[in-house]
């Protein structure tokens, strides 16, 4: 069970120029409304189902908004697992991309097996971060985290993304600051992450989809409050009337990032490269420094309803907001991270618009950035041939 429509997007190629781009979506964003008039728990209880292509940031976010509105506030140690188990589901959804989309860009098979492993590690990830316990209760609840089995689980991890991404361990890669050695990287060829990698070089597409873009900056405060009053605000977002992007490349930075945005700026090698650092820095935040004591068990706080909760999903910033009757649901609003950047005058409008060559480069070239910015549902994309008007 869950909800996701999709996006229809197409762009006509003209002397050697794609533009104009076209952008239409048939996401149910109100889907969300099928939780008024129910309860905290039964919300709660739907959330993951419902949105499941990332069901832990959801219930992160959707805890979070619940506990503002009630003036609940969650432990530190809480928050730190409710964030650890969101960072491995991220982890797992950019090895979806790599190990399931990236092959076929570069004619091979998807690496099911890999991804296999990975489902089974985030399984168990979880079990020994909470084993017996719900991090996305009201409140937290209690978790005795099994660091022993954790560690164990951790170093699979290291040793999956080893052998299928980075031939090497994620901090060495993180090592590689500098163009020289890792051009030298790709040009092995080991992984798919590195074959794919060197064909865009290869290709001259390092460039692709350069353009403008604006980072969203942090959603805070009273412009956020009244910006959802708009119930409509979660359709197309602008933030202080500006298009904005939330991705990997707005999050993550690193020497090798900053070398190559100065010759690439934002283009797709770019945008490759910011998934394969977040994935890298990810790896070595999977295990929690501390324990907090028994007794650490949250406190109570002023509250404000409507409450606004958020979480650092895979494709970047979800916004949940709930307005409460008492334990009743009011109404609720999701603004997920695909409304910002595949808005009609988004990042990726923009970058598709960027593109040149022929129509069957140009269509190469625009699923790769698709992939690469990456909607969290399925999507048409139609190039035709035409002619730029002023062209």
């Amino acid at each position: 069970m869950g909800i996701e429509g999709s996006l229809n997007i197409q762009l006509k190629v003209g002397n050697g120029i794609a533009d104009p781009v076209s952008i239409e979506s048939s996401r149910p964003v109100h889907a969300s409304r099928v939780f008024h008039g129910k309860s905290i728990a039964e919300s709660q209880k739907l959330l993951p189902i419902l949105f499941n292509v990332c069901g832990t940031a959801q219930s992160c976010a959707g805890v979070r908004a619940c506990e503002q509105a009630l003036g609940v506030q969650a432990s530190a140690q809480t928050e730190r697992l409710r964030d650890a188990l969101v960072n491995m589901e991220t982890l797992r959804e950019h090895l979806w991309r790599i190990l399931l989309d990236w092959p076929c860009f570069i004619g091979g098979e998807a690496d099911k097996a890999g991804m296999a492993e990975m489902v089974a590690i985030q399984r168990d990830y979880r079990h020994a971060l909470c084993p017996g316990g719900d991090p996305f209760r009201l409140g937290g609840a209690d978790c005795r985290t099994e660091f022993e089995a954790l560690g164990a689980i951790v170093d699979r991890a290291g040793a999956l993304l080893q052998r299928t991404v980075f031939a090497m361990s994620p901090g060495a890669w993180l090592a590689l600051t500098g163009q020289p050695g890792f051009m030298a990287w790709a040009e092995v060829r080991q992984t798919i992450a590195a074959e794919l990698i060197d064909q865009v070089v290869q290709a001259g597409w390092g460039h692709a989809g350069a353009c403008e873009s604006r980072a969203l900056p942090p959603l805070t405060g009273e412009a956020l409050h009244k910006a959802m009053q708009d119930v409509d605000y979660v359709k197309q977002p602008r933030w202080s009337g500006h298009c904005c992007e939330t991705s990997s490349l707005t999050r993550v930075d690193s020497p090798l990032l900053k070398a190559l945005k100065q010759e690439y700026s934002n283009g797709l090698l770019v945008r490759l490269v910011a998934r394969l650092t977040e994935i890298a820095y990810l790896a070595g935040r999977l295990k929690p420094e501390s324990q907090d004591s028994p007794g650490d068990k949250g406190s109570s706080t002023t509250p404000v309803n409507p409450g606004i909760g958020q979480a650092a999903a895979a494709r970047g910033q979800l916004v949940h907001r709930v307005d409460l009757n008492g334990d009743v649901i009011g109404s609720y609003q999701i603004l997920a991270p695909t409304e910002w950047n595949f808005h009609p005058k988004g990042v990726v409008a923009q970058a598709l618009s960027a593109l040149t060559g022929d129509p069957g480069s140009v269509e190469k070239q625009a699923r790769l950035l698709i992939n690469a910015i990456d909607p969290c549902v399925g999507y048409e994309l139609n190039v035709v041939q035409g002619s730029r008007a002023n062209a």
